[in-house]
């Protein structure tokens, strides 16, 4: 290895929850290194913060299911692809580090691995929910795998590969107690708060909005106090659910909120999310939770045939548990999603149990200090100097 005066560093996240991860991995590598970083790769504003010089829009990447969802958009992902390969090598790294995004990322590091890159992967994909197939490919390609869950650090190491568990970069920076009135007040809210959270995709949007729209009409009958808080993470997937409400008869008072996320849940007194990384932040933030999500009978199909897990948000697979009710594919209806939810509002003590679990869990995912990702990270391009 060519030893230099900055550390270069090639990053690529596909979604907003990857900006956010990668976004404290670069700001400790930032810390930690000796040398200055320079950052190349995809990513988003909260990596572009830190210095990421972005190849392309990260949104390109931000596309949802298995099945036909999928199909238009991948001649241009793979053009995308291809070309930030070749980027990359141009730049000479001296590490990649990708982002979740597996289906895309890992085919990016086993092509940089060939060319001696050193590669890294942040965010173990679900090998213990299903395809633990890809471990054997991993195991090829990546020199390091960050793992944000505990058990997944002993599964690696079981196959021989080198792996970290970092803990979780959300359970990190959440606070333990959440002062919801405080939120609201920051927000400019008052009284009874229901964050909505439909999703980051196009697909999400598309198959969910409409559905919790109609949901939210019908727990307005019986909470008609309550303000509904529907946060996106940009102005594209706003004006997407804006079209949504566009085309129903709307009873309840509600905001859309874009880049507010975090602050809608925190100032929530209760939540209905799709299912996926955001459950486990309404979980860190002990919030009562029901979780929902659909696809197409195809992708269903996909998944069911590969699937070994029980449950579908992550907080109910960490906890092994069903903590959070899932309402999946025809129980994701809006009559089913307003029962569920109502019964979960009217059961304070239920909602305190759910919190003492979450509580447990936010303890665990946090034993690690956001430091962990990045001195693997350097102990990894070190040893090879």
């Amino acid at each position: 290895m060519i030893i230099t005066d900055t550390l270069k560093v090639a990053i690529i996240a596909g979604e907003p929850s990857g900006d956010l991860l990668a976004s404290g991995l670069m700001a400790n590598l930032i810390k930690n290194s000796k040398k200055p970083v320079q950052f190349f790769g995809i990513g988003g504003a909260k990596m572009a913060e830190y210095g990421l010089k972005s190849a392309c829009d990260m949104s390109i990447l931000s596309v949802g299911g298995y099945g036909f969802e999928v199909i238009r958009s991948i001649p241009y992902i793979l053009y995308i692809r291809q070309k930030i390969i070749k980027q990359i090598i141009k730049f000479k790294p001296d590490v990649f580090i990708g982002v979740d995004a597996p289906d895309f990322n890992f085919y990016v590091e086993k092509k940089l691995h060939q060319s001696g890159i050193k590669t890294v992967h942040y965010i173990s994909p679900t090998i213990w929910a299903w395809r633990y197939e890809r471990i054997y490919s991993i195991k090829k390609t990546t020199d390091l795998m960050l793992c944000i869950f505990p058990m997944e650090e002993a599964i690696y190491k079981k196959e021989n590969i080198n792996a970290r568990f970092v803990g979780h970069q959300l359970a990190n920076n959440t606070p333990l107690d959440i002062d919801t009135l405080k939120y609201k007040e920051q927000l400019g809210l008052k009284g009874i708060i229901f964050t909505i959270l439909v999703g980051s995709r196009r697909s999400e949007i598309k198959s969910l909005g409409k559905i919790f729209i109609k949901t939210c009409n019908i727990i307005h009958r019986q909470v008609p106090n309550a303000t509904f808080l529907f946060p996106f993470v940009n102005d594209r997937t706003k004006n997407l659910f804006v079209r949504e409400l566009s085309n129903e008869d709307i009873k309840f008072k509600y905001q859309v909120l874009v880049d507010q996320t975090s602050h809608a849940i925190r100032a929530s007194d209760m939540v209905m999310a799709k299912s996926g990384t955001v459950t486990l932040e309404v979980a860190l933030c002990k919030k009562p939770l029901i979780v929902s999500y659909k696809v197409s009978k195809f992708t269903e199909w996909l998944v069911r045939r590969k699937i070994k897990i029980k449950y579908a948000s992550q907080p109910n697979i960490l906890l092994n548990e069903e903590i959070a009710p899932e309402l999946l594919q025809d129980k994701a209806n809006p009559e089913n999603l307003a029962i569920h939810f109502m019964a979960l509002y009217k059961d304070l003590a239920r909602q305190a149990r759910m919190a003492a679990k979450f509580r447990a869990l936010h303890l665990e995912l946090s034993k690690q200090d956001d430091a962990t990702g990045a001195l693997a990270v350097l102990e990894l391009i070190n040893n090879e100097i």
